[in-house]
Order: C-alpha cells, then structure tokens, then sequence
C-alpha cells in the first residue's frame, strides 16, 4: 500500500489524477484512490480491517458499473457530478434488480445495501478530498423490516453439534483444521479474520489462552478457552507439522493444493470450505456464513452467564451496548420458555 499512498499525497497531482481517472472509467485508479484515503483520512487509517476493503472495493466497483457501463461510450451519470438523487436510484435498483457485476446479480438485501452504500460514501469522500467533487447528501439506506436480532442468527445447538460431528474426521486434516477455527469462532468468540491471522504463539497451552492481536480495528484482546478446545488447538498444532512450510508462522495453513500448500490458510478458502459444509449437510439458508458462528458464541456466552459486560469483553466489544444483541438473539431460551409454558398447562 505504500506506492498508491505516495501516489496520492501531492493534493495537486490527486485532484489532476481523480479528474482524469473519473473521466476515462479507470477503475484501479479509482480504487486505488478510494484505499489511499481510507489509509490517510479515514477514521481508523491504517488500522482499516481487510475486510473493509474488500467489501467497499466491491461496492465501488458495482457502481461504477451502474453508473458507466463498461463498454459503453459515456457514463449514465457523470461520475464527478452524481446526485444525492443519483445514489437514492442506485440504491433502489440494488434492492430491486440486484447488483451490477456478473457475480452479483441477485436483489439484495437492506443490510447488503446499506453496506454498498457506505462503500460508494467513502469513495465520494475520497473525490471530495481529492478537490474533485462534492459528496452527495441526503441519502439513506432502506429500513429492514427484520428485527436485527432475526437477522443476525445464532446456529442451534442440535445444527452445531451435527457440524462438528462431520468435521470429526481422523483421516482428514482439512476438516480437523477446519474444526478447531470452527470452534474457536463458535465458542470463543473470534471472527473469521481473527482466527486465520493467529500465530502458533498466539495459542497458549498451558494456559489454555488465545492472543487475537489483529482484532477489529487493530485491538488486542486475550481470550480463555474450554478444556476441550485447547486440548483440540494442542493436537492441530502437532498436526500441523507435517504440513507447514519453513518459517511459516500461521496457525492453521493449507494441507492440501499446490500454490499455497503450507502456507496460511485464507477467509476465502476458509468461506468455501465452510459453505460445503453447510450444503453437505442440509442447513437451512438462514444458518449459513462464518460470522454466523460468532454470534452463536456470543448467544452461547450471554446464556451462560446473564452478564452483557462479560460477553463483551469475550467479544471484543468496546461498548456494551454493541453486546446486547444477543440478549435478543437467544432463540434456544425463548423456546425453552414457551415450552415450559406447554409443561405447566
């Protein structure tokens, strides 16, 4: 990121450079343009996670797709001069037609929306700071009539239970990998970012700790585990190997391919695996996705406990607040509570 942050320092050149890329649809320009301001004026700078730049990239790309058809002679709207009524009409055809590049094609959601439109805001800040152009105003994402707590679910226990089961494989060091990060996002917490960027140090037997030191914003935390899980962390690291490179400091690495046998294993990869799993064996829609797990140990945590401020601090979350969600999210302690209604009839 070094050369495109340079690139960009001389507010002379950025305004040239923004003007001349918007004009002539040069997207890696724009999207080089877009990470250099998240890296040097954005609110966490260079603390932006991985992921944030992945999704806005995406959403960037997408409207540039709508706005300036690739191949078409002209833009539909004038990059530098859209409108707070430009992005409203965009934001309807995301809802409606769905997404403007050939991977994304398909309505989406109010939460996907609301997600692409604070990619193409930040892009917008980004020409404002360049000198090339206003940022639009005024314009919302669409309400999601789904309750944030049934939009956000917790996988049940039976469903958990029945996946660790399938990834108890002896013969397959994938799924014993795979099985641990599992765990380890559904029972201690960590999101799918936070478990492939763990160390080998970072697990400490003995003291059956995990040191997550590229967490959300570039926090740190120390989270305990379960007898079990560390106990299941101790038998992959010995596992571990017989598969990893030299000097390769990940805790989990591929086992399997050419390219990067041995090598850290990635959110993409790790996407995949997860959603075979999950088509293998017969999950619903709605109980599918990596961050799924975390809030099945967030769900988990506050069950066990009552105590918002504890189920924080295994989170990660800075603000309590953020941790009451799974006050709600507990569907398991709802059903248990109309049965035991049925039980006293």
């Amino acid at each position: 990121m070094l050369e495109p942050l340079a690139n960009w320092s001389d507010p002379a050149k950025r305004r040239l450079w923004a003007v001349k890329a918007a004009h002539e649809r040069d997207e890696a320009r724009l999207v080089e343009l877009l990470e250099a301001y998240l890296f040097l004026k954005g609110r966490k700078k260079a603390l932006v996670s991985p992921e944030t730049l992945r999704t806005y990239r995406t959403a960037l790309r997408d409207f540039l797709a709508w706005a300036w058809p690739e191949g078409a002679p002209g833009p539909r709207v004038p990059i530098l001069k859209a409108t707070g009524d430009d992005l409203d009409r965009y934001l309807n055809e995301l809802q409606t037609r769905g997404g403007h590049l050939p991977e994304n094609a398909r309505p989406l959601k109010p939460a996907s929306v609301a997600t692409y439109l604070a990619g193409v805001r930040a892009f917008y800040r980004a020409l404002e700071w360049a000198g090339a152009a206003v940022a639009p105003d005024d314009v919302h994402a669409p309400a999601d009539p789904t309750p944030r707590e049934e939009r956000r679910p917790a996988l049940p226990l039976e469903l958990y239970r029945r996946l660790l089961e399938h990834l108890d494989d002896p013969e397959d060091a994938g799924k014993l990998r795979d099985r641990a990060m599992v765990r380890l996002m559904a029972e201690a917490g960590l999101r799918i970012s936070e478990v492939i960027h763990l160390d080998e140090a970072d697990f400490l037997e003995a003291e059956r700790l995990v040191v997550v030191r590229s967490g959300k914003g570039g926090k740190q935390r120390t989270v305990p585990v379960t007898r079990g899980l560390a106990a299941e962390l101790a038998a992959w690291r010995r596992l571990r190997r017989a598969y990893a490179e030299p000097g390769e400091s990940a805790l989990f690495v591929n086992t399997g391919g050419r390219k990067n046998r041995g090598r850290r294993l990635s959110a993409s990869l790790l996407r995949k695996r997860l959603a075979r799993y999950y088509e293998a064996l017969g999950f619903p829609p709605r109980y599918r996705g990596a961050h799924m797990l975390r809030h099945t140990a967030g769900t988990r945590f506050y069950r066990a406990t009552g105590d918002l401020h504890v189920t924080a601090r295994l989170l990660g979350h800075a603000n309590v607040n953020t941790s009451a969600i799974y006050a709600k999210m507990d569907l398991e302690g709802l059903r248990d509570a109309v049965d035991r209604l049925e039980d006293e009839a």
